[in-house]
């Protein structure tokens, strides 16, 4: 992607592979029984921006989660782990890649989406003692 030509992640992406995301979630403290549905096939991703507000709204299996927040202000989510647990963090954005960084308790996390011009979303997790997890998803036509 030449010069951050990448403006809008506005879009509905389905999950096309997944590398490491269980442990990721083992990581960050999800229960077994959580872990295996949100790695159950199929998975989709809706992303609404508006300026700088996102809504992501997370499918997979039975289960749905939303994820809303503002760029360089403080917010607060459940990331549909489960439990009871909230997160507070902070979203920032750098042309074509958007860094979420969260903590629930004592456990932090990093998120980072990267967007292409070819309806690919890369998202790279990553949790404590350095463990990471990459998923790909695709944007719907």
């Amino acid at each position: 992607m030449a010069g951050g030509a990448f403006t809008d992640f506005s879009g509905t992406y389905d999950l096309v592979s997944s590398e490491g995301y269980e442990k990721y979630l083992e990581s960050v403290k999800v229960d077994a029984a959580t872990r295996e549905v949100l790695t159950a096939d199929p998975q989709t991703v809706k992303i609404t921006q508006e300026g700088d507000h996102y809504t992501f709204r997370n499918t997979v299996a039975t289960k749905e989660s939303i994820l809303q927040f503002t760029l360089g202000q403080e917010f607060v989510a459940d990331f549909g782990y489960g439990d009871d647990r909230r997160a507070k963090g902070i979203a920032r954005r750098d042309f074509n890649h958007l860094t979420l960084q969260w903590k629930a308790g004592t456990t932090e996390a990093t998120v980072r989406f990267t967007a292409d011009d070819e309806g690919l979303l890369d998202v790279v997790f990553a949790g404590p003692n350095a463990t990471t997890a990459t998923r790909r998803y695709k944007r719907q036509p």
